[in-house]
């Protein structure tokens, strides 16, 4: 009985690798959705407190995201405002040209939660030439039920650098899933075919 034991390939350590391996992906998809918001909480935005105006440098071409950061710190001053979204009016225009920039409400519910930060995504902008830019936000006129002051995030391509995040993080986690997956599977089915030739 031992001996025949000792002939089936491969051997049931394999199940234990398979198991290992699984264990392992589970751990790196944590680390690395870990570090992802870790990166991203480090990440300075920019943000302005309205109602007001503020020129805002933007050094970077592409897509910007407007958030309302009701949950926020700015300088030594902590804000808490609610998640609902403030009935504000913004507008955007190149202090270079004097153009004023197309906003557009932000395509999917776009919300964050980082390092003690927690915004909802507003508008979507573009910009084809890095320069300066003033943001103004107000209250229409007679608004009353709306917080005075509130913070307005702008961040550069945050959506889409959250979404790779994730989605690199599944795809670590499934990839390790389906490797152990077959590693189990394989070791079952050849154990299974060397037992019955042994008999």
């Amino acid at each position: 009985m031992g001996s025949n034991q000792t002939k089936i390939k491969p051997t049931a350590w394999f199940y234990v690798l398979g198991i290992a391996v699984f264990i392992i992906g589970g751990v790196l998809f944590g680390l690395f959705i870990f570090s992802s918001l870790g990166n991203f909480a480090a990440e300075s935005p920019i943000q302005v407190v309205v109602p007001g105006g503020s020129d805002i440098m933007l050094s970077e071409t592409g897509k910007y995201t407007i958030y309302y950061e009701y949950e926020s710190v700015v300088g030594n001053r902590v804000f808490s405002t609610g998640g609902d979204i403030p009935g504000i009016g913004v507008t955007l225009v190149s202090k270079d040209t004097g153009l004023k920039i197309p906003l557009f409400r932000t395509s999917l519910s776009s919300t964050y939660s980082i390092g003690g930060r927690s915004g909802i995504g507003l508008f979507d902008f573009t910009i084809d030439k890095p320069g300066t830019y003033e943001l103004s936000a107000f209250y229409p006129s007679g608004e009353q039920s709306s917080p005075k002051n509130i913070v307005l995030a702008v961040m550069h391509g945050f959506a889409g650098k959250l979404m790779g995040a994730i989605l690199g993080g599944l795809a670590i986690f499934f990839g390790s899933a389906a490797i152990a997956i077959a590693i189990i599977v394989i070791t079952f089915l050849k154990r299974r075919k060397a037992k019955k030739r042994l008999g």
